[in-house]
């Protein structure tokens, strides 16, 4: 290093090796900061020397660059370094860890996307899968071989405003054990709908058939001898109801329905009793699961068959109501945190985004329009406890987020919005003091 003149060598201390400051165990001295000509490189050693590359700190470099700028104009009484935010050994693992796995799927970034996209495919397949809705089914396996009249079910369609299911109905006639006669099918009248304009006065006694199988037609259309008849099939409007559930339409996605399906064979000639069992049953109705509740241990003396069925919203359905009422209930307080933030407080805020809750108001009604079976127009508790009060509060912003464009530029902000402490502008102009 070159030497000083001798007039500056009596006027102030010699140069620490630091470049910076001497500090003594007893006192702090008070020196002129020379700026070191190796500074750059010395900062270079000291974060290649360094076991992290950063731990969220101020790097040491910047820090001695600020300093160094104002030791150049006037001197200063060095003080210890204020003791900032000092992380903890497994935030700087963690730090450490985050780093490292961030530089390798940059460098893997194509590899990377590709696993998302696959992996997100496939997990929403499954769950779709998964909450996909459930064929009909009440039938009774086990009875092919012990029944006489097989019958196999196949749902149709499913009616909550009518409170109607519609089922269709094959026959499978083994009649070679008894000698194939004639046999009526009986269903009980009271649970199937009809029209009311009939002449028929409803009764608890036994009904009419709803069905009747002549034998010898069903020998001749297998022996190919006669195809002539009609075939053995027959449609249904059962009745269905939410009076033992309490759960109506208004309860969407939650309405459930329950009905009774109560059957019997007679032989034509002799009343005697056929036995008959739902061997197989298909369908799905969209928006509905249809399943058995459960069948009857009551056997009487004529092999009534009563097949007790639930109807209930498919999960699927139920899933996507609530999502649609969620999603209405973050995007509606979103927007009321920024009306908030900018009327009231005066944060400025970009004027496409103020305008936002006037076209979401239709958006809204759009999407409870996607809403599976639900009930026309309002009335279901998801309008009650989503739709309605959503569209209620972004009505309010939509007045206070235009009305805003009136008094002032709402996208800058208000001097209130920087204030430190309370009233601090008022103070400053008017000696105000809170």
């Amino acid at each position: 290093m070159a030497s000083q003149p001798s007039g500056e060598t009596s006027a102030r201390p010699a140069l620490s090796p630091t470049h910076n400051r001497a500090l003594s165990n007893s006192s702090v001295t008070v020196e002129q900061h020379n700026l070191s000509p190796n500074r750059f490189q010395d900062s270079l050693s000291e974060m290649v020397a360094s076991p992290l590359p950063y731990t969220g700190l101020r790097s040491p470099g910047e820090s001695d660059e600020k300093r160094d700028l104002k030791a150049e104009t006037t001197a200063i009484v060095d003080e210890p370094e204020p003791v900032g935010w000092k992380a903890s050994p497994t935030w700087i693992k963690l730090t450490l860890q985050y780093d490292l796995a961030y530089h390798y799927l940059k460098q893997r970034w194509g590899i990377f996307c590709a696993f998302l996209l696959v992996g997100i495919v496939c997990c929403s397949i499954a769950i779709g899968w998964r909450f996909r809705l459930k064929t009909f089914n009440i039938a009774d396996p086990d009875s092919v071989h012990d029944s006489i009249v097989q019958l196999s079910a196949n749902l149709v369609d499913v009616d909550p405003s009518g409170q109607e299911m519609i089922l269709d109905w094959d026959i499978d006639y083994e009649c070679e054990p008894i000698g194939c006669p004639d046999v009526n099918i009986y269903f009980d009248a009271n649970t199937l709908r009809s029209d009311s304009s009939g002449s028929t006065i409803s009764s608890n006694v036994k009904p009419d058939p709803i069905f009747m199988i002549n034998g010898g037609n069903v020998l001749a259309m297998r022996n190919n001898t006669d195809r002539r008849p009609s075939s053995l099939t027959f449609r249904t409007d059962v009745a269905i109801t939410n009076a033992p559930t309490h759960r109506t339409l208004q309860s969407y996605p939650y309405d459930k329905y329950v009905t009774q399906l109560v059957f019997f064979a007679e032989e034509v000639a002799t009343n005697d009793s056929v036995s008959i069992a739902i061997v197989k049953t298909t369908g799905i109705a969209v928006g509905f699961n249809v399943q058995l509740q459960n069948t009857t241990d009551i056997r009487d003396d004529f092999g009534t068959v009563i097949k007790n069925i639930e109807v209930t919203r498919g999960p699927v359905v139920r899933l996507y109501a609530i999502f649609i009422v969620l999603v209405v209930w973050f995007v509606t307080l979103t927007f009321m945190a920024t009306c908030v933030m900018n009327v009231f407080f005066g944060k400025g805020i970009s004027s496409g985004v103020l305008v936002l809750p006037v076209g979401t108001l239709f958006a809204f009604t759009q999407l409870r329009g996607t809403l599976p079976g639900a009930p026309e127009g309002f009335g279901a508790v998801i309008d009650f406890v989503g739709l309605l009060p959503c569209l209620a509060i972004l009505t309010f912003c939509s007045i206070f987020m235009t009305a805003v464009f009136l008094l002032r530029d709402p996208e800058r902000d208000i001097p209130r919005w920087h204030w430190k402490q309370p009233g601090e502008g008022r103070r400053r102009n008017t000696g105000y003091s809170v």
